[in-house]
């Protein structure tokens, strides 16, 4: 293994076993989506697992969210509605 480059850079070897078919199906969606390797597919999977997808704004937006139910600063469905001064029924949804 190379000690070039950051620890989390470095590539260590992983050995998996996975059924006959999963390993089938993983070549194939990783042929039709333009892999150049199962090994890269792979790394892609684990990666879109394992990595936040969200942006920092949208992380401390959520955050927030969970703050305000946390704190019971929330309301419901309806007290939104009388607050907006909307109707019960959806308008959009009748176009």
């Amino acid at each position: 293994m190379s000690t070039d480059g950051d620890e989390e850079d470095q590539m260590v070897k992983l050995n998996v076993k996975v059924p006959a078919r999963l390993l089938e199906e993983l070549d194939e969606l990783s042929a039709e989506l333009n892999y150049p390797n199962r090994s890269e597919f792979i790394r892609e999977v684990l990666r879109d697992t394992t990595e936040p997808i969200l942006t920092p704004g949208a992380k401390e937006g959520v955050s927030a969210g969970y703050a305000d139910v946390a704190s019971g600063r929330t309301m419901s469905v309806s007290e939104a509605r009388d607050r907006l001064g909307l109707a019960e029924t959806d308008e959009r949804a009748e176009e």
